[in-house]
Parts: C-alpha cells; sequence; structure tokens
C-alpha cells in the first residue's frame, strides 16, 4: 500500500514538473504574439485556466492545456488572451478581436 503513496507522489512531482514546462511556453507564445500586434502583456506572467486529456496523432494520451493572459492596447483597459497547448500540434493563440483560434469551452 505504502508503494501506491510514492507512485501518487511521483506521478504529482512529474505532472507539476511539465506543467511548468508548459507554463514557460505559454509564457513565451504570448510575449511573442502581443509584442507582434503591438500590445502590452500585463501582469507577465499567464494562468493555468483548464486542463484536458487527449489523443495524439499516434494513439497516446497526452495533457492539452489552456492558459489565459491579459493584455492592454492602449495601458487603461484589460483584455483577455488564451494560448491553447495541445498534443501534436503548434500553439495556438486567441486574443480578442486580433486573432481568433479554436477556443475550449
Amino acid at each position: 500500500m505504502a508503494w501506491l503513496a510514492v507512485l501518487a507522489l511521483v506521478a504529482g512531482f512529474l505532472f507539476w514538473l511539465d506543467t511548468l514546462r508548459a507554463r514557460d511556453l505559454a509564457l513565451a507564445v504570448a510575449r511573442q504574439q502581443t509584442a507582434r500586434l503591438g500590445l502590452q502583456l500585463l501582469d507577465d506572467t499567464v494562468a493555468l485556466q483548464r486542463v484536458r486529456i487527449e489523443r495524439t496523432a499516434s494513439g497516446w494520451l497526452a495533457l492539452a492545456r489552456r492558459f489565459r493572459f491579459e493584455f492592454t492596447e492602449t495601458g487603461d483597459s484589460r483584455r483577455e488572451g488564451f494560448v491553447l497547448l495541445a498534443p501534436d500540434r503548434p500553439p495556438h493563440v486567441d486574443i480578442e478581436a486580433y486573432i481568433e483560434a479554436p477556443r475550449w469551452h
């Protein structure tokens, strides 16, 4: 029974590490996209909003994540955008009124 607890701890640790890697990628994508459009990324951060399991092209299960961030074009209003990180696909960015990409509901 103790091995189950160790297995759960190891799985939790690996999930945490993978989420940190995904967050760093999502932040880099959000920075790049907002800079390209002449927008300001607010708070210089992204927040994990949703995690789901999807199948890869090879049939394996993998995690897909949606990160939320805020930006402004004028400095006086906050708008939100999303970075979607899914297996076997490049990151998708959805920025209100600028770029439309698939949304997860």
